[in-house]
């Protein structure tokens, strides 16, 4: 080992893996070390290998070059060692580039790295051996870098920050989150059941009651107004004549509620109707005289025609149920013998 220790004078470590010396070259004496290091770049005594790292010190994510220089004879092969992986927190940033510097004797190539840190404090790239072939035979030279100083972009004071410890797992819910849960989905499922069945309800078509249910109880409301009593004895029986066309609507369908007095007249003659037929046609034939001329009634007859309007319906209601107790009574098959 030679060391040029005048003051001034900067050193430059490169390794010769063949002759297994540090060379240190003084920077006045540039030229002197090339000539040397191409004296050394003999076939006889292999190739010269040399790494650098500018700048030495950056900051964390400030970009910086390692430069591997290899001197070797004109016909010798450098294979470089590929970008290093992120094994302390350096990674690259570009692809490797490459510069020849050599003449008709001599290759002189340098691989260029652009690197990245990303934590403070010292950290050596690591690169793979670089491999040069001559003569047929491989020598592997292993590639020596300084230390780089990463800083941190914080500002002074709190560089030294020390984050909290960790938080503690949130415990698992008690009993009573579960209950309150519970309840919750209950109450839930009720408010859709009581929902669904509003809106089915409102989609059901209204029943309809049954006609001398229907007429029973218009009849009970007419009574309770007392039109005759209130001076208003024609409405008392032009209404209560509409009830008893009500009643036959829904009974005979010929009988429509839009026919006139005389064409209730002609249906009731061709229809099975169990009270006499004069006794419907008078009442409408008189109630078409009210509704229409303006006929003049008493309260007395007004009352009275009321009453015939009622016992039609209640008539023809006993006739209908009777019937319908006959049809049940009657044996639905034919007799055994």
């Amino acid at each position: 080992m030679s060391v040029f220790g005048a003051a001034g004078w900067s050193r430059t470590a490169a390794i010769a893996v063949a002759g297994a010396t540090i060379v240190l070259v003084p920077r006045v004496a540039q030229a002197q070390a090339q000539a040397q290091a191409q004296a050394q770049a003999t076939p006889e005594r292999g190739a010269l290998v040399s790494a650098s790292v500018a700048p030495e010190t950056v900051t964390v994510g400030q970009p910086f070059t390692v430069r591997i220089r290899v001197r070797a004879p004109k016909f010798a092969t450098i294979h470089f060692p590929a970008v290093p992986d992120t094994a302390d927190a350096i990674e690259a940033v570009d692809p490797r580039a490459t510069e020849d510097a050599g003449d008709a004797e001599l290759i002189d190539r340098t691989a260029v790295y652009r690197l990245v840190a990303w934590d403070v404090g010292k950290h050596t790239p690591h690169f793979a051996n670089v491999t040069v072939g001559s003569g047929g035979a491989d020598q592997q030279y292993a590639v020596a870098l300084p230390a780089l100083t990463v800083l941190s972009l914080l500002p002074a004071d709190s560089a030294d920050r020390v984050p909290k410890d960790a938080r503690d797992p949130l415990a698992p819910p008690g009993i009573l989150w579960k209950v309150l849960v519970i309840g919750a989905l209950l109450l839930g499922a009720l408010a859709w059941y009581w929902w669904r069945r509003r809106v089915r309800r409102a989609l059901e078509p209204p029943k309809v009651p049954e006609p001398f249910a229907a007429a029973t109880a218009s009849f009970s409301a007419l009574d309770d107004l007392k039109l005759p009593e209130a001076g208003e004895a024609g409405r008392h029986v032009i209404a209560s004549v509409d009830v008893l066309r009500d009643y036959l609507a829904r009974r005979f369908p010929d009988m429509r509620e839009s026919l006139t007095a005389q064409e209730i007249e002609t249906a009731i003659a061709g229809s099975d109707v169990p009270v006499l037929p004069q006794r419907i046609v008078e009442l409408l034939r008189r109630e078409s005289s009210v509704r229409f001329a303006r006929g003049a009634v008493s309260s007395g007859e007004a009352i009275e025609l009321g009453k015939q309007s009622q016992a039609i319906v209640r008539d023809i209601q006993t006739a209908y149920e009777a019937r319908v107790r006959q049809m049940e009574r009657s044996p639905k098959g034919g007799r055994r013998r």
